[in-house]
């Protein structure tokens, strides 16, 4: 061996041996837990906290994130925003009993939609209040 292998080696060598180092040393990234997702997900589809929606779209999207199915979190997402928003088209107001109503009503009628492997575009007049 020439001199400028031994020393190539030992480069090598010792970069390896600070690559294996490192990365005994440095923590591995966490993952994003299924809430900070779901929270993700509620606030992509304009459901923020303490608003009607917010519970539900969380609840569910969490349900699907942890069973392994992060599409269907995302469209349980889309139907907590497109039930707000038809129960928003009939003019109640968002923090009233018939809101809610209207807002349980829609989520229920838009998640069968969803097992169905219908279109969810359906229309604010779903379920009607």
């Amino acid at each position: 061996m020439t001199r400028s292998q031994i020393h190539a080696s030992i480069a090598l060598g010792c970069t390896l041996a600070l690559a294996v180092v490192a990365a005994i040393i440095v923590p591995p990234v966490p993952s994003v837990s299924a809430a900070e997702h779901a929270e993700r997900i509620c606030r992509g589809n304009d459901i923020r906290p303490n608003s009607v929606g917010y519970e539900y779209c969380m609840s569910q999207a969490v349900q699907a994130l942890d069973g392994g199915e992060p599409e269907m979190a995302y469209m349980l997402g889309r139907v907590a925003a497109a039930a707000r928003e038809a129960c928003q088209s009939y003019g109640l107001q968002p923090q009233s009993t018939a809101f809610q109503a209207c807002f349980d009503r829609e989520t229920q009628a838009r998640r069968l939609l969803i097992f169905t492997d219908q279109n969810l575009d359906v229309g604010p007049q779903l379920a009607k209040p």
